[in-house]
């Protein structure tokens, strides 16, 4: 009861600061505030946030960070991008599944990507995926619900840090979600 109790608060915390992000965003009340960061803290503060829902579904956790990846974003934005797309893969994957994280430099970017094996994401719903106005929800592998915004807001704050954000995904087999932002020398 008490681990069910814990894990629909974090599902209503993070339902709640999406939609205030998102208003935020749209109403042009949130700057952006990029400061020196090494992402590596960031990808392992969103792991050690989210290990609790992975660890309920058997999931497993694999990060393979990489030396020097300072970049220079907003860390509320970025972060907000980690946790959303790995809170997806956790919703997304069955039982004893298992998540990983990669980041790869690629001339003056850094390209992150977070892959799961989960249920995957029909070609018709990837031609919808980042869209307001299209945008699909579907319910996850543990009945997992959602908004539909966390897509919106991972594109909008991924863009806003001079990145690009794009998805890859076979329907049975899983779904791999990519996105870049600038790396500094």
């Amino acid at each position: 009861f008490f681990t069910k109790s814990v894990t629909n608060l974090c599902v209503t915390f993070n339902l709640l600061e999406n939609l205030l992000q998102w208003s935020m965003l749209q109403t042009g009340r949130m700057p952006l505030r990029p400061k020196l960061v090494n992402i590596n803290e960031l990808v392992l503060e969103n792991l050690e946030l989210l290990k609790g829902n992975a660890h309920q579904k058997g999931i497993e956790l694999e990060s393979n960070t990489i030396e020097d990846a300072m970049v220079f974003v907003d860390v509320s934005m970025i972060t907000t991008v980690i946790r959303n797309l790995l809170s997806n893969a956790i919703k997304f994957t069955a039982q004893a599944g298992n998540i990983k994280i990669d980041m790869i430099k690629e001339d003056t970017k850094l390209k992150i990507s977070i892959q799961d094996n989960g249920v995957g994401i029909s070609m018709q719903d990837m031609q919808r995926l980042f869209k307001i106005d299209s945008n699909p929800t579907s319910i996850g592998t543990s009945m997992e619900k959602g908004t539909g915004l966390g897509l919106i807001l991972c594109k909008d704050f991924v863009e806003r840090n001079g990145g690009n954000i794009w998805a890859e995904s076979q329907l049975g087999k899983g779904s791999t979600f990519y996105f870049t932002i600038p790396l500094v020398d």
